[in-house]
């Protein structure tokens, strides 16, 4: 597979992901870092010698490097390498250089200690913004997102105090990037430290003047602290959309799994009816192996048929169901055999609750999860029957053809 084919493919996997499964709190660790990353590893690496192999590398790390962030925070560099190890294999990659991928994804984590020059490519480039005119913006955008996901605010006291340990921690390695991005980043780390000092030596002024500051402060955390039950609440949100939907395809998988079981053993029962069971007067000794295998597919299409089979419900809630909080709207089983202008009642009342709908959701994602572990315990049941049934059958035919050589007479399959 050609370089611009699979740098093509990895931007689109990548930028899908983003786009349908990343989560909206995260304003700084997204698809646009992403790519202002994989266009500064192309620059630095490309000053640095870097040859086509492994720029190729670089560039389908740095697209990785981040994307685990979609589902959290701890451990994202992790999840990275998982994806990328996923993708690249199934696109057939060589392994050596999937390896090299994961390494590199490695690197990039804090703290950081590169060994070679591919991964010191990496480290600079994934924060080169340190060294230009934007970090500001950039770390207010990382400032909103662990405010967001941490929820509760970051003073700006503490932020300034949090930066500036990470400025003087950090330090550029390749010689290109100490060129071009060290003398901006020594003044931005200058702004940090002034901003810094002016704030503490005000913050070290008359408590008359501090009163009035705590609060404007006590208003703006007020402030923050709504935005934040906003964030969190779409987070739930976000959680609960994803897991349903997860529940829901894993469902789907195991009503496949069943259907698979229902056709092969009905084909295998319509032969035994049609063409074994018309053999047996002239061949008895093949009447156990043919009962074990008739038992087996009919008890194994038993439980695939429990599997897929609906369970019906009642269909109505009383209105002291909803008052006391009992009711689940978000599950048609309640509802079907309700007016709608009952139900519509029931949900104006449950949407008007944030307690009650989120019981509600708790509840559907608690329910739907029992049906789903019933749905892959009888599966499992059906699956296993079926493969030692027809073990046991083979070895019980062969037994038979061994036994009675000269005293099997099929005939014609098919007469």
């Amino acid at each position: 597979m050609s370089t611009e084919k699979i740098l093509s493919d990895v931007k689109k996997f990548v930028g899908t992901k983003f786009r349908e499964e990343g989560q909206d709190e995260n304003l700084y660790h997204n698809l646009t870092h992403t790519a202002e990353v994989v266009n500064a590893v192309q620059e630095i690496a490309e000053a640095s010698g870097v040859g086509d192999e492994d720029m190729e590398v670089l560039l389908i790390a740095a697209w990785f490097h981040d994307l685990g962030f979609i589902d959290r925070c701890d451990g994202h560099e992790d999840i990275g390498k998982n994806y990328a190890k996923i993708f690249l294999e199934e696109k057939k990659y060589p392994s050596d250089k999937i390896h090299k991928i994961q390494s590199l994804i490695e690197a990039t984590r804090l703290p950081r200690n590169p060994k070679n020059l591919m991964e010191e490519v990496i480290c600079d480039a994934d924060l080169y913004h340190l060294g230009t005119s934007e970090f500001k913006t950039k770390g207010d955008l990382l400032k909103k997102e662990i405010e967001t996901k941490q929820g509760k605010e970051i003073s700006d006291e503490n932020w300034l105090d949090i930066s500036l340990n990470f400025f003087e921690e950090h330090k550029f390695y390749t010689d290109y990037a100490k060129n071009k991005y060290e003398i901006q980043k020594n003044i931005n780390k200058a702004k940090i430290d002034k901003v810094l000092n002016k704030m503490k030596k005000k913050k070290e002024g008359g408590e008359k003047k501090m009163e009035s500051a705590d609060q404007k402060t006590e208003k703006k955390e007020k402030k923050k602290k709504k935005e934040i039950d906003k964030g969190a609440g779409r987070s739930i949100e976000t959680m609960f959309r994803n897991t349903i939907r997860t529940h829901v395809d894993f469902s789907s998988m195991a009503d496949t799994k069943a259907n698979i079981m229902i056709s092969v053993n009905t084909l295998v029962l319509t032969i035994i009816v049609s063409i074994m069971v018309r053999k047996l007067d002239t061949n008895p000794h093949l009447v156990i192996p043919t009962a074990v295998l008739t038992l087996t597919s009919l008890f194994t299409l038993i439980y695939a048929i429990l599997v897929t089979r609906p369970k019906v419900t009642s269909g109505t809630f009383t209105e002291d169901d909803i008052k006391k909080k009992k009711a689940n709207l978000l599950f048609f089983g309640n509802f079907h055999k309700m007016e709608l202008s009952d139900f519509s009642w029931g949900m104006r009342e449950m949407i008007n609750d944030k307690e009650f709908l989120y019981d509600n959701m708790i509840k559907d994602f608690y329910y739907l999860g029992q049906v789903l572990g019933e749905k892959y315990r009888k599966l499992r049941i059906s699956y296993t029957i079926f493969m030692w049934g027809i073990i046991i059958s083979v070895i019980a035919f062969a037994i038979a053809f061994l036994m009675f050589p000269e005293g099997t007479d099929l005939g014609p399959i098919i007469e």
